[in-house]
């Protein structure tokens, strides 16, 4: 795969991503591959993430050096597994069968989730809203994630390492997304 930022005339991102021997190698060239016409992209974890409340799917492998990021250390080291776009699209349709609140696309940013919940969990484990909570929600809309409580909006995140420089993996796991889910979610 030759860089697509090189055959559009733009300089390469900071994309050279460390593998297993020690090597630092383009990121599109060791995190994401194409076979029979299907996108596969390397991907540390898929979770409902807390603050933002949606399924964040943490790629490895990225074409920006980004400071202070929070994801240095898969997004610039190989780790993960493979997942083809079909996959990806999968557990994107079981996580929608997890979301309680459907968001308009105006409200898909991470800002947008801090006037549902405070993410403390007092509704669910005190039966109690706590002090500092907006009240608009039902405790049975809130859920436990790996990150504690909250939400789950209809929103799917690509994050901790963007190939931004590869749209076409971008937009056919869009697609695939698309045609699965049944709801309105927002990529």
């Amino acid at each position: 795969m030759k860089c697509q930022m090189v055959e559009q005339g733009l300089p390469m991102g900071s994309c050279l991503t460390k593998v297993s021997d020690g090597t630092l190698k383009q990121a599109c060239k060791v995190t994401l591959k194409k076979k029979d016409n299907l996108w596969y992209r390397l991907i540390k974890s898929i979770h409902l993430s807390r603050p933002e409340d949606y399924l964040s799917i943490y790629q490895s492998g990225c074409s920006h050096n980004c400071l202070k990021c929070h994801s240095w250390y898969f997004s610039k080291v190989v780790d993960g597994h493979y997942y083809s776009t079909d996959e990806i699209a999968e557990r994107v349709s079981e996580y929608e069968e997890m979301v309680t609140v459907e968001e308009p696309r105006k409200r898909s940013l991470m800002y947008y989730a801090t006037d549902l919940c405070r993410h403390c969990g007092s509704c669910i484990i005190k039966g109690e809203y706590g002090p500092l909570c907006p009240q608009k929600l039902f405790p049975s809309q809130i859920i436990l994630s790996p990150q504690g409580y909250g939400p789950a909006r209809n929103i799917v995140a690509f994050t901790g390492g963007d190939l931004t420089c590869s749209a076409d993996f971008y937009v056919q796991v869009t697609e695939r997304i698309k045609t699965r889910c049944k709801k309105n979610m927002w990529v």
